[in-house]
């Protein structure tokens, strides 16, 4: 039976990967954005033009769709930006997720929507999906905020709380990895913090996950993320290693030394276990990653 799948954000890191991930017979699939046009060619899709913020336009794209499912990928996520522009982030976070939320209603929509890590004070990482959440910085409010709204909602629902997203796709804002490289690769030094902890995600885990999700018609809050807990330092000199790079070229600093507009999670990280035993997959480790990584930018 054929499903219909809007995707908003479908021009983003992770939209781009679920139009290639979902693109069967199964599927119907529909992508909106902020952009004139989609950046996928190789996939067949319809695609709409769609500022997320404005209500009556959504409410009327959506409507005119009829997804069965739809996938809530977009968001502001530059933390710095989040909590210097406030009112920004709080529209794009939260109300448009509140837009959503009406026609999705209307027409007995799925929602799922993909959250972060950073709804957590990073006291006490690996998080399981049932730890109290406690956001310390105004992006982590802004999530908690949308999720909430979802599950106050009387919608069939599932949240999909991931961690430093990171993979290969087009015209797509640079991640923790892809900058690395980008660094080490033009023989610049870089600062790394050696005190943040956490389990970075390749885009084509978290995919594949919320594809599970969609086929196994799961609801609830799922964590997607990889199996090794490290520092974000330790994380580099692995992605520096693997990609026989100068490790002498990352410097190991504290999240303190940065100076940064908000607050950071330290000891963050996701326990992906309830997602691996019910959806039935197994995540990758970050060398399996990697390798994922390498193949793909070669390509």
């Amino acid at each position: 039976m054929s499903r219909k799948i809007l995707i908003t954000g479908s021009n983003g890191l992770l939209g781009q990967k679920l139009l290639h991930v979902l693109s069967n017979g199964a599927n119907e699939l529909a992508g909106i954005d902020i952009v004139s046009g989609s950046f996928v060619s190789d996939v067949e899709h319809q695609y709409h033009r769609v500022d997320l913020t404005d209500k009556r336009l959504i409410f009327e794209k959506i409507s005119e769709i009829e997804p069965q499912i739809i996938i809530h990928t977009a968001a502001m996520t530059m933390v710095d930006k989040c909590e210097q522009e406030k009112e920004a982030c709080w529209n794009i976070n939260v109300k448009a997720t509140d837009h959503i939320i009406t026609p999705a209603r209307k027409i007995g929509a799925k929602v799922i929507f993909i959250s972060s890590d950073y709804v957590f004070d990073g006291k006490k990482g690996p998080y399981t999906e049932n730890d109290l959440p406690r956001p310390i910085n105004y992006y982590g409010k802004s999530k908690l905020a949308a999720e909430n709204i979802l599950r106050g909602s009387d919608l069939n629902w599932a949240i999909v709380r991931t961690i430093v997203l990171y993979g290969v796709g087009i015209k797509v804002r640079a991640s923790f990895v892809t900058w690395l490289l980008h660094e080490l690769r033009n023989g610049k030094s870089v600062n790394i913090v050696n005190d943040q902890w956490g389990n970075g995600t390749i885009v084509d885990d978290l995919a594949a996950g919320i594809e599970r999700i969609i086929s196994l018609d799961k609801t609830g809050i799922y964590n997607i993320a990889s199996h090794e807990f490290i520092s974000r330092y330790n994380f580099a000199i692995k992605v520096a290693k693997y990609f026989k790079l100068n490790i002498d070229l990352i410097n190991s600093i504290t999240t303190k030394e940065l100076k940064q507009p908000a607050l950071r999670p330290l000891r963050s990280g996701l326990d992906i276990s309830k997602a691996e035993r019910e959806l039935y997959i197994s995540f990758r480790t970050i060398n399996e990653a990697l390798g994922l990584y390498a193949k793909q930018e070669k390509n």
